[in-house]
Formats: C-alpha cells, structure tokens, sequence
C-alpha cells in the first residue's frame, strides 16, 4: 500500500531530471548518508550497468577534498529521506557555487536539499513497516523503488536494447542468457576446411593449426 504511493512522484519534476540526466554530457554522481548512502550507491550502479556514466561520492568524504571528483559537466543525484542531512550541506553549497545541476530526492519540500536543488523530486511520506513506525523501512524501499523507476524511463528514453546491455553486463547468468550465436560462432578464415582430394597428413596439420579438433571436408 504504502509503496504505491511512488505514483505521485511521476510529475513535471520527474520529467525534467530524466532530461537532465540524458543529456548530462560528464557523469552522474549518487550521493546519500547512511542508508540513503546504500541507495545512491544502488542506483549508481545500475544507472552504469545501463551506459549512463555514474559513481558514488560520500558526502562526509567529499567535505575532506573529494569535492574536486565534481565537474560542472556532471549531474549531482542526491539522496535523503529528510533533506536535512548535515553531511551533504557542503556539497550543496559546491554546487550552487559552480552552478553544477543538482537533482534533489526528499520527503520534505522544506528541506535543505530540496531549497538547494535545480530539480525537486519530492517522495510521498510513508508509514514504516516495522512495530515501532520508526525503523526506515517503507521509506528506504520508495526510495530505491524511485532510483528504479528513474533508470527504467531513461533505459527508454535513450533506446536501451539488450545488444547495448550485453556489453555493460557480459558476466554471470544476465550475461549468458544475452549471448547470441554470432558471439560464439566461429567463420571465415577460423574454419578448419579442406577439400576432399587434400591426404590424411594435411588434414591433420589443419586439424591442429586450428584447435578445434576438426575439420570440415
């Protein structure tokens, strides 16, 4: 119940942070404390396994000189449940500075990164999951739910196919079920051939020039 409420963050502001991160031409870069911090981690990593540029910057880090991995060109991705994480004042402020576009996702529509950001996605509250309604549960999982549904909707804006995800992706059981046959084929001058009138011993030196442990007649 609670996660269906993920609905009413598919606005105008959602359309404008799909834009801007398509076309970002430096990187997009996650950033989150705490369990915020897991998903701008999560979400980095799966808006690179789909050819979008990404990494992610620890705020607290990024206070001790890690700022300078920022570039004007890049697209700051911002992740806190209240928007009132200290640890990511700095940041913000670095970016306002050098007019790096910055993509807000919070709960609060006062909070310091959502005033801070050039585009606002405001997350719906939602009742924790657990006995005490304290534990970040519901919250933590309409966040990622969002950092989804944010990459799904540039995986169709940029035409993502599973040729282009084959390349980004090309180990494990994702990687073996995108394997086509003209990846493993062999063709062309790799074949081990010979003509029906060659003898025995040529066939032979054939057969182990190309390891394949035939060839064909």
């Amino acid at each position: 119940k609670e996660l269906k409420k993920i609905n009413k963050v598919f606005n105008k502001s959602f359309v404008q942070a799909v834009d801007l991160i398509s076309n970002c031409k430096g990187k997009v870069i996650a950033a989150g404390i705490g369990k915020s911090g897991l998903i701008a981690r999560k979400v980095s990593a799966t808006l690179s396994s789909v050819g979008i540029s990404s990494f992610y910057l620890n705020p607290g880090e990024a206070n001790h000189g890690d700022l300078g991995q920022i570039d004007k060109r890049d697209v700051l991705l911002v992740f806190s449940y209240s928007g009132n994480t200290y640890e990511i004042s700095n940041m913000l402020k670095y970016a306002n500075r050098f007019n790096i576009k910055i993509i807000g996702v919070a709960s609060k529509k006062e909070s310091i990164l959502l005033k801070a950001s050039d585009v606002k996605i405001l997350l719906p509250p939602v009742l924790e999951a657990d006995p005490t309604r304290m534990v970040p549960t519901s919250s933590t999982s309409i966040t990622l739910l969002f950092g989804d549904t944010l990459a799904i909707a540039l995986m169709h804006k940029l035409k993502f196919s599973k040729d282009r995800f084959k390349v980004f992706h090309p180990g494990g059981n994702i990687g073996k079920n995108l394997l086509a046959v003209k990846d493993i084929m062999i063709s062309g001058k790799k074949m081990p051939t010979i003509h029906l009138n060659k003898n025995m011993n040529e066939a032979i030196k054939i057969i182990n020039s190309k390891k394949l442990g035939l060839v064909v007649v």
